[in-house]
């Protein structure tokens, strides 16, 4: 048996987490500004773990883990999810078939990068294993299964067995193996203004009274107070490269480093001059000056300068805390 579904599809590399679910809303008729997703789903936003017997110890992330920043678009676009995971493959297979013939994509993941044939870049190259891609077809004739990545305009294909491979993927509180979504969509979806509104103001919430300590602002002043005991290289090379676009690799432009600082501003000024929202626009200056003090913070953590780190870091939070009360305030 053979289906594939015809979904247009939008090429931005380094933005998997997303990539999936805007392919989809697009296809039902949304009309959003790329980026807007990611960013009020959580991405440029701020976690801070401290485990005592993983490596490394310290685990800074500059944005949301996929799996959160589904359920934080959740009560914005008003969709469900239908999530299978930790399943076995012959499960996950029949589930990715069903679901293609519903006339519903997949998104899967995280999945390993070594184990994606079209990608030559990292294939049988390198284990990159916190990818996701969208399934939107399958042919059982010659064992391959359909799919769009972030990275690439045209459809790709995968056999089945590499995409078994790929998804054996089990990271600690991101991902367990064999992890697939699908999304029902409502019939209108809001307008980007609506989705804008809600879902700034929902982050800025999150962001200044987080539910919990590890994200948002009171977490940033927890790392700089905590920086000062870091000895370990990892932990200072896990910060800068969470940093950037393509983690766990440190990129050789620190430049790229600014937690997706500079999508935010982008966004709020593009947004708030489309919408005559002052208070977008000038919260959009303050989350450019804070993408340049990360980058200074990620030269800074290179070197384990821990003060300048520790001192970096109370900038960006006291900035970034301005921002989002500016965030509160337009309503």
């Amino acid at each position: 048996m053979r289906k594939i579904l015809s979904i247009p599809h939008k090429k931005q590399k380094s933005t998997c987490y997303i990539n999936g679910l805007y392919d989809f809303v697009m296809w039902k008729g949304a009309d959003y500004e790329y980026f807007l997703l990611p960013l009020i789903g959580g991405m440029a936003g701020f976690a801070y773990l401290n485990f005592k017997n993983v490596n490394p110890q310290h685990m800074v992330f500059w944005g949301n883990r996929t799996k959160n920043l589904f359920n934080e678009l959740e009560p914005i676009l008003k969709y469900k999810q239908e999530i299978s995971e930790g399943k076995s493959w012959k499960t996950t297979f029949v589930k990715i078939k069903e679901s293609i013939n519903r006339n519903v994509p997949v998104v899967a993941g995280a999945l390993d990068m070594f184990f994606l044939t079209y990608n030559k870049e990292f294939y049988q190259k390198m284990h990159i294993p916190i990818h996701y891609i969208l399934i939107v077809g399958y042919d059982d004739r010659i064992g391959e299964f359909y799919i769009h990545d972030c990275s690439f305009e045209q459809l790709q294909a995968i056999p089945y067995i590499d995409l078994k491979l790929a998804m054996e993927v089990e990271i600690s509180g991101m991902s367990k193996r064999n992890t697939i979504r699908t999304f029902l969509l409502r019939e209108k979806l809001p307008n980007e203004l609506e989705v804008a509104k809600e879902g700034f103001r929902s982050k800025a919430r999150r962001s200044i009274n987080p539910p919990i300590a590890i994200s948002g602002i009171p977490a940033m002043h927890k790392l700089a107070k905590k920086i000062y005991k870091w000895d370990n290289k990892e932990c200072f090379e896990h910060m800068v490269s969470y940093a950037g676009l393509t983690p766990p690799l440190i990129p050789e432009n620190l430049k790229e480093c600014n937690g997706l600082r500079f999508e935010q501003a982008n966004i709020l000024r593009k947004l708030g001059n489309r919408y005559g929202i002052k208070k977008w626009v000038m919260a959009s200056g303050l989350f450019e000056n804070s993408g340049e003090m990360i980058i200074e913070l990620c030269h800074y953590a290179l070197v384990q300068d821990k003060i300048r780190c520790s001192e970096k870091v109370i900038e960006i939070a006291n900035l970034e805390e301005k921002g989002y009360q500016l965030l509160l305030e337009a309503g």
